[in-house]
């Protein structure tokens, strides 16, 4: 009986805590509402009931607020006051109270407050960072810097907090005292390096004037030079000249890095890979050769060194219009010389076929690139699927040379090797596309219907493309010339035709006055441009792709490609910008999308892993 009665008052008492604890937030949520309406006389008296059954920071902070803007100014006072008194420890309550002063006129009270903060003497890292914090939530800057400052001075370490005054000063616009607290603190601490960097990049973005971006330079280069010894210094310089886009200055200052502090070539290589991507290769090429010219052959980058530049070379050929024979002749000597010393393997294979195509396309030497692709082909003794890349690189070749047959049997074989491999498809997507160029339109289309599947986004897509113009544009009677006229272009412009493959596009307009094909021969004609190196005249022809045909199957190609064309050689880095964000918002399916997103963050200045 007796237990059974403790039970009762027990259940009696835990439903009344229910009860008890439902009321409170029913109470909390409706005063949180009135709050949120700036219904103030509503909302105080239940929030003065919720802070007198628990003072703590939450209900305080709601409460307090709500005083404020009642502008009851001697009951948020005192409710300051006991919280001081409750949790002496919290730096919070401190300004509070201070700000409380500063709203009822008493600014000099509020000062001597605001300065008794800064003042203790107990401050730790903690509480130093609490009361900044709390200042700034006020927009009181120069008593938060005070307050690091102060810190300082308890620990006598010239570079505590300097991160947290950097960006103090910075909202003060005092980028001077900022970038001198950044710049002693990677000094001092190098493993800062990378925070420092972060936070200058921020100056950066925002710099349309560049006022930061002088005061960066400026200071880096007075630091470095009154510090030749601090190595950090150095890399920022060489980190400046990067978000400048200035690979010529980026590469002078890491040679003069490699020099000081033997780095054994590491960053000059890659400063001229970078400059190689973007399309700088005149740097590029110096970067290589210093390398190769102060390096030993036992250098871990000299092999890497020689390649890259043999490529680079390549490039410059490819991009240069109209090509230079002396140009041609030397690097082909200099590629049979490579060849001469290193064997044929994986890592070489890409400056092998650069070669081939240098004698077939350039040097106009069709028969010795065949017989090097034969002899690599058929002699050498290299991995199945590098043997297969060389294999179709061997049958455009012979296609080149008007050897139909054996062409189609090289990339039959490689396809039947490799049947669910993306080499296989690529390899009947090559076969594919030869029947396009031969005029055979349905059998082409056939085979293109079946790699509109395929693995390979890539492969899918241009798959998709060609499928749909020869679904477009073929005519009934199965003759189709204006087809076949840019089917012929094509294969001339694969195959660094150019006047050729303007001669076809200018054919197709003498056999249809109307046709389909506009968007494709613009876009045709902007590649024929950039090979010809007219940059403007390509971005002319693509705009107005892009205008006539915004929802066709080439328009995010002719966004990519007019993006590059600004961003690499145009040197135009906000219409780049521009254009590589609506191709990520318009077309989120893109195949470019992970590369224009990556391009537009870098252009940004974000730092990518």
């Amino acid at each position: 009986m007796k237990n059974n009665f403790y039970k009762i008052v027990f259940f009696l008492s835990l439903l009344s805590s229910v009860l008890t604890v439902k009321a409170q937030t029913n109470e909390e949520q409706l005063a949180i509402q009135y709050f949120k309406n700036q219904e103030y006389e509503k909302a105080v008296e239940l929030f003065k009931g919720l802070y007198d059954k628990r003072s703590d920071a939450y209900y305080f902070n709601y409460y307090f607020e709500t005083l404020v803007a009642l502008k009851d100014f001697k009951s948020a006072e005192r409710i300051v006051h006991k919280q001081i008194r409750l949790y002496p420890s919290i730096q919070k309550y401190k300004v509070d109270l201070g700000r409380i002063y500063e709203l009822q006129g008493e600014s000099k009270k509020a000062k001597k407050q605001f300065e008794s903060c800064v003042l203790q003497n107990d401050l730790n890292s903690i509480s130093v960072k609490e009361l900044a914090v709390a200042f700034q939530q006020y927009q009181l800057t120069d008593y938060a810097i005070k307050t690091y400052l102060r810190a300082r001075e308890i620990s006598k370490n010239t570079y505590d907090y300097a991160i947290e005054l950097a960006q103090l000063y910075a909202i003060r616009n005092d980028y001077q005292k900022a970038i001198d607290e950044l710049l002693l603190l990677v000094g001092n601490v190098p493993a800062e390096q990378s925070a420092v960097e972060g936070i200058l990049l921020n100056w950066l973005i925002n710099d349309q004037q560049q006022t930061k971006q002088a005061i960066i330079k400026n200071n880096i280069l007075k630091y470095s030079n009154k510090n030749p010894d601090i190595q950090v210094y150095s890399s920022l310089l060489l980190w400046l000249a990067m978000q400048e886009k200035d690979f010529s200055s980026a590469l002078k200052q890491a040679i003069a890095m490699d020099k000081r502090y033997r780095e054994n070539g590491r960053t000059v290589f890659e400063i001229a890979n970078i400059s190689a991507e973007n399309q700088d290769l005149k740097t590029a090429i110096e970067g290589f050769n210093y390398i190769l010219n102060e390096k030993e052959k036992g250098n871990p980058f000299y092999e890497a060194a020689k390649m890259a530049s043999l490529r680079t070379k390549y490039q410059q050929i490819v991009h240069s219009f109209p090509k230079k024979t002396e140009d041609i002749q030397l690097l082909d000597k200099n590629l049979q010389s490579f060849f001469s010393e290193y064997r044929l393997q994986p890592l070489n294979i890409q400056l092998f076929r650069e070669w081939v195509l240098l004698k077939s396309l350039y040097a106009n030497d069709i028969n010795t690139a065949k017989q090097l692709l034969e002899d690599a082909v058929y002699k050498q003794n290299i991995p199945p699927k590098e043997k297969a890349v060389l294999k179709l690189d061997l049958g455009d070749l012979l296609l080149l040379d008007e050897d139909v047959w054996e062409a189609t049997l090289l990339y039959s074989q490689v396809e039947k090797d490799f049947t669910n491999d993306t080499i296989g498809h690529l390899a009947k997507f090559k076969n594919a596309k030869l029947s396009f160029y031969l005029g055979e339109f349905d059998w082409a289309e056939a085979q293109l219907d079946v790699l509109r599947a395929a693995t390979s986004k890539l492969i899918a897509n241009d798959a998709m493309y060609l499928s749909l113009l020869i679904a477009d544009n073929k005519t009934e009677d199965s003759l189709s010339p204006a087809l076949m006229y840019f089917a012929r272009a094509s294969f001339f412009l694969e195959n660094n035709r150019i006047e050729d493959a303007e001669i076809m596009l200018d054919s197709i307009s003498q056999v249809s006055i109307y046709h389909s094909l506009a968007d494709d021969i613009l876009y045709k004609r902007a590649e024929i441009a950039v090979k010809k190196q007219q940059y403007h005249k390509a971005d002319s022809l693509l705009n107005k792709l892009i205008t006539a045909f915004p929802y066709d199957l080439l328009a995010d190609d002719a966004l990519f490609l007019r993006a590059n064309i600004n961003e690499m050689y145009l040197k135009d880095v906000f219409t780049a910008m521009e254009l590589y964000l609506k191709l990520i918002k318009d077309f989120p399916s893109s195949i470019y999308i992970i590369d224009a997103r990556n391009r537009f963050r870098l252009l940004r200045g974000d730092i990518l892993q």
